[in-house]
């Protein structure tokens, strides 16, 4: 995993190393507005955001074949996917000793994987997630705004 810095600010868990050739895969945005909960100080400066990814569970479900008006393909088969975004905040608190301090936040999520037309409940199927990229922008001393770019990749054996 990678750490970059963007302005003041250190990202770490950004993968640096990306399937070469997926086949089926989802990419994904984690969208949200958070709160610094009561019992911490308030926000100063963000310094630093540690995410990763956990797949708490997968699902092939059959559903209709079709294509839709943006193009789409349905292929009768799904794989649902479900997981977890672990995030670590730390920050600068708006305190005269400037102690720092870091929030931690789990988010779930849900999507899907469109598997080929010719697929069998037979494959086992291991979702490999990557975090492509970050974003955290402070709304005021509680708040703040965060974005996560995730790619998911359904690799069948």
């Amino acid at each position: 995993m990678a750490s970059i810095m963007k302005g003041l600010i250190e990202y770490s868990g950004i993968a640096d190393i990306f399937p070469k050739t997926p086949t089926r895969f989802k990419q994904l945005t984690v969208q949200e507005d958070l709160v610094i909960p009561d019992a911490k100080p308030d926000i100063e400066q963000i310094t630093k955001v540690i995410a990763e990814v956990e797949i708490t569970d997968i699902r092939v479900i059959r559903t209709p074949k079709g294509v839709s008006w943006e193009g789409q393909e349905l292929t009768g088969w799904k794989l649902i996917v479900e997981g977890e975004l672990l995030q670590k905040v730390e920050y600068v608190a708006d305190e005269p000793t400037q102690s720092v301090h870091a929030a931690h936040f789990k988010v779930p999520f849900s999507t899907f994987i469109v598997l080929s037309e010719n697929h069998s409940c037979d494959n086992l199927i291991t979702v490999v997630p990557y975090i492509e990229d970050i974003y955290i922008q402070q709304i005021d001393k509680r708040r703040f705004f965060k974005n996560v770019v995730l790619f998911l990749d359904a690799v069948v054996s």
